[in-house]
């Protein structure tokens, strides 16, 4: 085993998240002028003259945004509330904005929703001179709870677990959350009427849906409100609802219109800028390096399937048995959404490099076992095993896969994520570990502390941004 692939994986994974580091994203987002008190924002200009700045945000990315923002507007912002994560604080700030931890283990706790009651309070008093400067990454949702009466956070806590565990996608969790909030939605920019709101947004979700990136507080609500009982009937959980949800899904009410006029939304971050990042890296490391899709879901266990096949295709390729014409009708039959075959279009001939692919997106993890994990440590053993069945078709390579998330949390552990391989299963039988009852127990983080004495985790601690997962395979041929 080739330790310098290894070393590689982290050297690449390690670049696309320092490309999504708040600040330097804020830094290239956002200017201000002084002197005419003009507040530009990705081109677009705002006069600040007789304005007063309010600060609100929610998420893993958002300290370091807002820490950025009092370096820009300084003595302009009169008042901010920020949410961040337990364990994540590292600040003070010389103004006035004032950062909150709650959402332990990315679950909504009673700290994040005094924390959201806090911001609720806020918005609501300002007025048509205020402008209201909204930071929202991944992770927002957790950290802005705050229920719709009668519904308790412990009551909705425990629906958005159950269908978490039924493995509902983050746009059904979404769905669900925003008809049952009082701040999602877009209630947060009704709740600001009639002042100015701009969002400055770190996207997490596939696509960069407006609405769903942190259950959308400043981004119209255009949900059926009949879209929310629908994915919980999905997952045949309505009938196990306490009143309190249903009395609120089956309400008809008439909320405040949304004020367009009012509200700006920009996506500043996303996985893209992650991947793109990721790619110059491995190019500096003289890898050939494709970037496939930015849109990965799916199944933890069929993403692994369909890497395995991708794979595949790509060691033909490597060994001249097919060719980029052949390579690129094959990629359509892989059930990877977003792949992008474009990148192969202006390649005349196979590099004699090692190659390196990189995807991006987020998965999903049907629990079924009691262990600890999540989806990036699941998917790297999941791989692993596969690659390790197949291994007849990869006997003249070295393959290596990581997988692990830009915020540096997988599920409820202190890992981003793992790094798996073609021969790890047979090595972890010498260790008297046995893959395939980790990953029936869900329980990849435990797999991954034991084995090789936890060398092949990936571990960051919190990276204070977050723009999905990032996954990366490389493909060397063995010397003969």
């Amino acid at each position: 085993m080739a330790r310098s692939l290894v070393n590689d994986l982290r050297q690449i994974f390690k670049s696309s998240v320092s490309a999504v580091y708040p600040e330097n994203l804020i830094s290239r987002s956002v200017k201000y002028n002084p002197a005419n008190q003009q507040l530009t924002i990705a081109g677009e200009n705002f006069n600040l003259q007789n304005k007063n700045v309010y600060i609100v945000g929610s998420g893993k990315a958002v300290q370091n945004m807002a820490k950025e923002i009092e370096i820009i507007l300084s003595s302009k912002i009169k008042q901010g509330i920020i949410s961040i994560p337990v364990g994540s604080s590292n600040y003070k700030s010389e103004l006035k904005i004032s950062y909150y931890e709650g959402a332990k283990n990315n679950l909504p706790d009673a700290n994040a929703e005094n924390t959201a009651k806090a911001i609720r309070d806020l918005v609501i008093g300002l007025g048509r001179d205020d402008l209201l400067l909204v930071l929202l990454s991944g992770g927002g949702s957790a950290l802005l709870p705050l229920p719709k009466p009668p519904i308790t956070l412990e009551e909705k806590t425990a629906l958005i677990k159950s269908l978490a565990n039924s493995g509902a996608d983050i746009k059904e969790l979404n769905t669900v959350r925003k008809q049952l909030s009082d701040l999602k939605g877009g209630q947060l920019a009704v709740k600001a009427k009639p002042a100015q709101v701009i969002s400055l947004i770190l996207s997490d979700i596939v696509g960069d849906p407006l609405d769903l990136i942190a259950s959308g507080p400043t981004t119209e609500n255009e949900d059926d409100p009949s879209k929310a009982i629908k994915v919980i009937k999905k997952y045949k959980l309505y009938d196990q609802l306490p009143k309190s949800i249903k009395s609120v899904l089956n309400e008809v009410t008439c909320e405040c219109k949304f004020p367009r006029e009012n509200v700006k939304n920009y996506i500043i971050g996303s996985n893209r800028i992650g991947i793109e990042a990721a790619l110059a890296e491995a190019r500096n490391l003289d890898y050939w390096a494709l970037g496939l899709s930015n849109m990965v879901t799916g199944n933890v266990k069929d993403v692994a399937i369909e890497y395995v096949k991708l794979t595949k295709l790509f060691c033909l390729l490597l060994e001249e048995k097919s060719s980029i014409k052949d390579l690129t009708q094959n990629l359509e039959t892989i059930c990877i959404p977003g792949i992008d075959v474009s990148v192969l279009k202006n390649i005349k001939s196979i590099e004699k490099k090692d190659l390196c692919l990189i995807l991006g997106g987020e998965i999903t993890v049907e629990v079924k076992g009691a262990g600890k994990g999540g989806r990036n440590q699941q998917l790297a053993l999941e791989f692993s095993n596969f690659v390790g069945q197949a291994n007849n078709d990869f006997a003249k390579f070295d393959i290596h896969f990581l997988s692990a998330g830009t915020d540096g949390i997988d599920g409820p552990t202190d890992a981003a994520g793992a790094i798996g391989y073609q021969n790890l299963v047979t090595e972890a039988r010498k260790e008297n570990l046995n893959t395939e009852k980790y990953l029936n127990e869900n329980d990849s983080y435990n797999f991954y502390k034991k084995f090789k004495n936890g060398s092949f985790h990936v571990i960051t601690g919190h990276t204070n941004t977050n723009v999905m997962d990032i996954h990366i395979i490389i493909i060397k041929k063995k010397e003969k």
